[in-house]
Formats: structure tokens, sequence, C-alpha cells
């Protein structure tokens, strides 16, 4: 059997990932009559004139053959790839009705109300009835795979992406979802063998090497998590997750410069510097490696971001404390003894500087 779909999955960063996913080709469907237009054709259209132009020449091609199945998924995927989940639907259902290949219509009708409605239960209802018509169709095992990893029902993911790498054992996709799959039921030598696997065919794919260190990091190998964030970022030319998980990593490890120095790499993207927590942690980070000035530049970012945080004043009173500033320490320390669950370790410092 020939592919007609292929899936890449995306993860993002957080304990929910999400998958995002795109068609990169349809091979399995044929020309439409005697007036040859392939998925190819219109793929070329789009790229060449944009989506408009290519749903105008399909629509063309229906006024002369109103009653050709093909065209009508053809304006389906269309719909689709144009996040119009109703047309799309309206589309499907008119090729099913004239008899289109059943399993592909319906698989698509999985991806629009799975991705464009986000109904994953429904998803995962039309994948296997695609399985029904055609138990060896690869990308109805995939596609279900994806709605069982969004539903939670990883057992059940894990076996339908295996499913799809048996049939499909030069893809990607199924390895991607079952690495996934497998880490959420800790089931960690299969997540790596699954990892491994995508990787022989795809070795500078970055986000797979991180989850691979992800998966490491997990299980406290961080010796083998610190390669892994290191080839993402190298692959990659550096993401802000790579960097704080590879920070971790490094404090496992107690290499605390270059913990310092990846939380400071963080820090370039807007979503990690507008946080105070990560000012914070660099602040501590700097600190901790002597870079006094660095740190207390961050700590006071952290305090700018949030000013009522008790452990920002405990942050900047240190090192107020250690540049001399001993006014400036006892300041903040008598501040963040407000705070109950600081009290005792406020009151701890500020008798320290009285040492001093």
């Amino acid at each position: 059997m020939s592919k007609n779909l292929k899936i890449i999955l995306v993860s993002a960063a957080g304990a929910a990932l999400l998958l995002a996913a795109v068609f990169s080709g349809l091979q399995r469907a044929g020309a439409a009559r005697d007036e040859r237009l392939d998925w190819s054709d219109i793929s070329g259209l789009v790229t060449a004139r944009g989506l408009g132009e290519a749903v105008s020449e399909v629509d063309r091609r229906l006024a002369a053959h109103p009653n050709d199945a093909l065209f009508h998924y053809y304006r389906a995927r269309l719909y689709y790839e144009a996040d119009q989940g109703k047309e799309a639907l309206e589309e499907a259902d008119k090729a099913i009705k004239l008899g289109y290949a059943q399993e592909i219509s319906h698989v698509l009708k999985a991806l629009i109300y799975g991705r464009i409605f986000d109904d994953r239960a429904k998803q995962k209802e039309l994948a296997t009835k695609a399985l029904v018509y055609d138990p060896t169709y690869d990308d109805g095992y995939l596609v279900r795979a994806e709605a069982d990893f969004a539903l939670g029902e990883f057992k059940a993911c894990a076996s339908d992406a295996a499913a799809f790498s048996s049939l499909s054992p030069g893809a990607v996709d199924g390895y991607q979802l079952s690495l996934l799959c497998l880490e959420q039921l800790k089931d960690y030598a299969g997540a790596e063998k699954a990892g491994l696997k995508f990787l022989k065919l795809r070795p500078n794919n970055h986000v797979v090497q991180w989850r691979l260190g992800m998966l490491y990091a997990a299980q406290g190998l961080h010796k083998r998590a610190l390669k892994r964030f290191s080839e993402a970022i190298r692959l990659s030319g550096g993401r802000p997750k790579y960097y704080l998980h590879r920070a971790a990593s490094c404090e496992a490890l107690g290499d605390f410069s270059c913990a310092a120095w990846d939380y400071s790499s963080a820090m370039d993207w807007q979503q990690i510097s507008g946080y105070a927590s990560y000012y914070y942690l660099l602040g501590s980070a700097m600190y901790r490696i002597g870079e006094l000035d660095y740190a207390k530049q961050a700590a006071e970012t952290a305090m700018d971001k949030d000013p009522a945080n008790p452990l920002n004043y405990g942050l900047r009173g240190r090192l107020r404390a250690e540049l001399g500033d001993l006014a400036g320490a006892k300041k903040d320390f008598k501040t963040m003894a407000l705070s109950p669950s600081q009290k005792k370790e406020a009151a701890a410092l500020l008798d320290q500087l009285k040492n001093k």
C-alpha cells in the first residue's frame, strides 16, 4: 500500500505535550478523470499562486465533473488546510457518498474533527472507522494514535504508534509518537528505543535529541542527558527550553558555571525573560559562581517583575552584603522577614550581618 499522509509531530514545552501536524504527501489519491490532475499539481499551485488559486482550479474542474469524488476530496483537503472545518467536512462527506476511498476520506474527517474542532474523541472514532475499511492502512493507526495521546490514553497510543511503524518502518512519525506515549507510561527503555530509531532515520532532529535528554534526566542520568541537550542546542542553534534543561542537568552534576551561563543564554528569549522566576534562577546561579555584578542585576530585575516575592529580597540582600552594602542588605532581610515562611531564614541572615 502506498502512503498518502505524513505527519510531523512537534513537542511543545511543558508538562502537557501538544502535537501539531501537517500533511506532506498524497500519493494514494490518483488523477481525476481524463483531465489529469493529481495532488502534486494542486500542491504546486498552492506553492506558486496560493490556496485561493488552487481552490479555484478544483472548482473549475468540478463544474465540468460535478460527481467526481476525487475532486470533492481535493476540495475537502484544501478547506482543511485553510482551517475551514465546516466546508471541509461537507466536501469530505460528498466524496464519501460518491464512493471515494473510504479509509482515506474517513481519516481526513478524523483530522478535521481533531485538529480544527479539537474533538479528539471524534478523531479516534473516525480513524477507527477508516481502519474497519482497511485494517492495513498505516495512516489510520497514526491518526488514531495522535487522538489517543491527546485523550491521555497512552497505552492505546503506544500500541497504535507501534502498528504504524510496523507497516511503515521507514517513517519517523510512529517512532516519535511511541517515544512520547511510552515516556508518559514511564517505560523509559521503550521510549529510548523509539527515540533512537527515529534518530537513525533523522539524526539531525534537535527536538528528539531534546526529548531523549529529558528522558535521561527523568532517570537521573544527567551525563547522558547533558550530551543530548548539548546536541539539541548545536543542531538548533539554541532554544530557551534546551538551555534551561541543560542548566538543570549541569546543576545536578555540580557544574555550576555551565548552569549559570545556560540560564543566561536562555534569557535571550522573550518567553523566558518575561518571568521573574527565571531571573531569580539566573541570579542565584551567578551568585554561586561569584559573578556578583551579573547576579545583582538579575536579582534586581526579578524584584522589578515580582516585588512581593520574599525570595527576591533574600537574594538581593545576600548580594548587597557580599558587595559591602550592609545597610541595603539589612533592609532587604527585614522585608524578607515579613513573610512567615521566610522569617526564620531572614533572622539568621540578619544575625550574620552583625558579625560583618
